[in-house]
C-alpha cells in the first residue's frame, strides 16, 4: 500500500534531488521513496550492530544476531 506524504525542504535541496532523479530516470517521488528506504536498512544495520557490541552474547544469542543481520541483507538487495 502507497501512502501520501508531504514534506518541506529547501530549494536547493529539492533541485538537487530532482538532478539526481533524473540521472537516474525515476520519478522524484520514487527516488526520494527509494533513498528513504535505503537510509532506513542501513539505520537498522547501524542500531543491530551497536546492540551487538554492547552485549557479551552467548552462542544462541550470536546464531540468532546473524540470522537477523542475513535477513536484513536479503531485504537490501530487494529493496
Amino acid at each position: 500500500m502507497v501512502e501520501r506524504v508531504t514534506i518541506s525542504m529547501s530549494k536547493d535541496l529539492a533541485e538537487e534531488l530532482r538532478s539526481l532523479a533524473r540521472k537516474e530516470g525515476v520519478s522524484l517521488s520514487r527516488f526520494i521513496a527509494k533513498s528513504l528506504e535505503e537510509f532506513v536498512i542501513e539505520r537498522r544495520k547501524k542500531e543491530a550492530g551497536r546492540k551487538l557490541l554492547s552485549f557479551r552474547l552467548s552462542k544462541k544469542e550470536v546464531e540468532k544476531a546473524l540470522e537477523e543481520l542475513t535477513r536484513m541483507r536479503k531485504e537490501e538487495w530487494k529493496a
